[in-house]
């Protein structure tokens, strides 16, 4: 399911490059639903015959929290020198240090004379690395066995949208050797990335989507997989409700309909006043059957 375009083929190429020329940190910047999961996954794939790879793939990431997961991984005998309580309030220094003693030595334990297999963390979080937790990182990646590193780090950062969008013209200023950007898709990469997947789908279907559906699609996305994938799957489902053979514009336009407002919180002026309303009503009702019987007699 990986698409190589948008360069993201090239980016994988590039860290792994790094990773066996003893690059100590790598980061991969990119918004909410770049695609930076995947491209985790794909290099933990890709590495995992010469690298012991560590995924730490979690919504938030600290000091205490990463040299617990790192204890469970490289050293479970000692993973109580961090405990579940610690890592969630925060250990104290003390602590910290005698856990990063401990992941030292176990990294040059690991092997003596030669790299059997090095370590690469892969650290996808939403939260942001703090300088404490880059620290730990740095003294991790700074261990040398036989002259080679032993430890390997591949960060993977959250930028907002407007960082994203200047990524697509900062070829002008070449970025760190060491930073990465998922950029997001122009108008052709849509249309190959929509075929690509259909591809693996049905190949029967790999022209279903058409230009004017991919430009409409690139509207609506603004490029991004996540809004992509959204759109492509909600037109499915209405065309699959609609017992329709394939997906057509149509579809696609009623799954590019903008979402139903939430009601407001605050009432209208007849709920907020209901037994003032239903009193007068009631008044007036029988105003009006002592008037008719007035007139009447």
């Amino acid at each position: 399911m990986f698409y190589g375009g948008g360069d993201r083929g090239k980016i994988v190429e590039s860290i792994i490059r790094g990773i066996r020329t003893d690059e100590p940190v790598l980061f991969v910047h990119g918004e909410r639903g770049s695609g930076k999961t995947l491209l985790s996954l794909v290099l933990s794939d890709r590495l995992k015959n010469r690298y012991n790879t560590i995924r730490y793939d979690v919504p938030e990431v600290s000091e205490s929290l990463l040299l617990r997961h790192l204890l469970i991984e490289l050293c479970p005998r000692k993973a109580d020198l961090i405990s579940a309580e610690q890592a969630q309030l925060g250990a104290s220094t003390e602590s910290t240090n005698t856990a990063v003693i401990a992941l030292v030595n176990q990294l040059c334990n690991s092997s003596t004379h030669r790299i059997a297999k090095p370590f690469v963390l892969l650290l996808d979080s939403n939260a942001h690395v703090d300088e404490k937790t880059r620290r730990i990182i740095e003294q991790l990646v700074s261990v040398r066995v036989a002259g080679h590193a032993i430890f390997h780090c591949v960060i993977f950062q959250r930028a907002d949208a407007e960082e994203s969008k200047a990524a697509r013209f900062s070829q002008a200023t070449p970025a760190p050797t060491n930073q990465y950007w998922l950029r997001r898709l122009t108008l052709a990469e849509i249309n190959e990335y929509l075929q690509h997947h259909m591809l693996l789908f049905d190949f029967n279907q790999r022209d279903l989507f058409s230009r004017e559906m991919a430009y409409f699609m690139a509207d609506r996305s603004e490029g991004v997989f996540r809004g992509i994938n959204k759109l492509a799957r909600d037109a499915f489902t209405i065309a699959n409700l609609e017992s329709a053979e394939k997906v057509s514009m149509s579809h696609l336009l009623m799954a590019g309909l903008p979402q139903k407002p939430e009601a407001s919180g605050e009432s209208g002026f007849v709920v907020r006043h209901r037994a003032e309303v239903v009193a007068l009503m009631g008044l007036c009702v029988v105003a009006s059957a002592a008037a008719v019987v007035f007139f009447v007699l």
